[in-house]
């Protein structure tokens, strides 16, 4: 049976028995790289997330519909994107492996040349659609520069499930109404603990 991402990092943090797979990332065996304080290993959402990045009440039926909902969004957000492109960006990344993190919620994300900044996108769909066998109604997703220096997005995609990880916050989130609500949501999550 296939397990969502979500389910896959619940269970990651809940097992009882650790694996002893040691896992190594690029920026381990990077000399140059420091050790860095708590203050800058938090996210900083004001820095990708504004209330023009959030939609509410979208009206789409299908996985595709809403993935081509997300590039062409994408492309309002920055100039110089190709819808086209940036929706199949989303089909490949959907293939590789599923972003639904179940609980309603789908992480789809795309690296590519052409994209400029780093942008935090939040789409609120007004009907339920399914996603790889579950209903979802909220995609959150990155827009990440293919030169991103530092992997930047690596820390945001962190802070994000963190978060959702958290059934206080995603029910909060769920009772949103409005962009302004969603982003405030977000970057205020500094602020608890």
């Amino acid at each position: 049976m296939h397990q969502s991402l979500w389910n896959q990092l619940r269970n990651a943090f809940t097992k009882k028995e650790k694996d002893n797979n040691t896992i190594l990332t690029n920026d381990i065996n990077d000399p140059q790289n420091k050790a860095r304080s708590k203050d800058e290993e938090t996210s900083d959402f004001s820095q990708i997330l504004k209330p023009q990045n959030v939609r509410v009440d979208v009206s789409v039926s299908s996985k595709n519909e809403l993935l081509h909902y997300l590039a062409k969004f994408s492309c309002e957000q920055q100039s110089g994107l190709d819808e086209e492109e940036i929706y199949g960006r989303f089909l490949l990344r959907e293939q590789q492996a599923s972003t639904n993190l179940g609980d309603g919620i789908v992480l789809p994300h795309v690296i590519d040349d052409s994209i400029k900044d780093l942008t935090m996108l939040v789409i609120k769909l007004n009907n339920p659609i399914m996603w790889d066998d579950e209903k979802i109604d909220m995609a959150i997703s990155l827009l990440i520069p293919k030169s991103e220096p530092d992997f930047l997005h690596v820390k945001y995609l962190a802070s994000i499930s963190i978060l959702l990880l958290k059934p206080n916050f995603r029910y909060a989130l769920s009772e949103t109404t409005s962009p302004e609500q969603i982003v405030n949501m977000f970057i205020n999550s500094n602020n608890q603990n």
